[in-house]
């Protein structure tokens, strides 16, 4: 039997863009296969596209509600917004690390990823190489324009300071946000009739385009430099 590559994602809305890899893994457009579905919010819209997605295809992809509801910070924890509780974080890692996944991708993931996680999948300063990295994050928008915004706050900031571009961007996961270095970056215009609306709609129509040869092509080549270095 062929083991295709499989991914986990975590993520906190609607779950477009992994339905997106899901439906090209069906087409046979990649070999890639989602294994996982975290969320950290118990109403995403991801667990009931998930559920159909399942029932469409005969697939069997699991997901896991892992957050402050199920895994509350301590009363002695301080934590900023938006931060994972130490509970939630390891409850997480612990999960990944059984899975064994080729990649973890984060999809719309509305929470900083804890320090342990970053450790152990995503990008470290003594790093050489981004194909060191098992954690992604999927972002639309480009760099450095639209670092630390999120939502259609990005495109809000692209047409208040007037860039000429906006995009998608696929990056490795780091301790600071939208700090790691890119895998791939897809762009196109901004238009003089733009409204953020208008633009936040092209910007996830180009992520949902691309993503998913994006994501199968850095693990082919993530598998290739591991086969290098052994």
């Amino acid at each position: 039997m062929i083991k295709h590559p499989t991914v986990a994602i975590l993520a906190s809305g609607e779950g477009t863009t992994t339905e997106a890899i899901i439906r090209a893994g069906q087409k046979g457009e990649i070999s890639t296969r989602i294994g996982l579905v975290i969320s950290n919010n118990p109403k995403a819209g991801v667990f009931k596209r998930i559920e159909r997605l399942n029932q469409e295809f005969g697939l069997s992809i699991a997901c896991k509600l892992i957050g402050k509801s199920t895994h509350p910070a301590t009363k002695d924890e301080k934590l900023s917004a938006g931060s994972q509780s130490a509970a939630e974080e390891s409850a997480i890692l612990e999960t990944l690390q059984k899975g064994n996944f080729d990649l973890i991708l984060l999809l719309g993931y509305m929470k900083k990823v804890g320090p342990r996680l970053v450790r152990a999948f995503g990008w470290r300063s003594d790093y050489t190489s981004p194909y060191q990295v098992r954690m992604l994050n999927s972002h639309a928008g480009l760099f450095p324009d639209t670092k630390g915004y999120y939502g259609i706050h990005k495109e809000e900031h692209v047409i208040k300071e007037h860039f000429p571009f906006s995009g998608y961007t696929l990056h490795t996961v780091a301790e600071d946000y939208d700090d790691g270095p890119t895998i791939a970056e897809h762009r196109h215009p901004v238009l003089p009739d733009d409204t953020p609306e208008t633009l936040h709609e092209r910007d996830q129509a180009i992520e949902k385009k691309f993503l998913p040869g994006d994501v199968a092509k850095f693990i082919e080549s993530r598998t290739q430099y591991l086969k290098d270095k052994a």
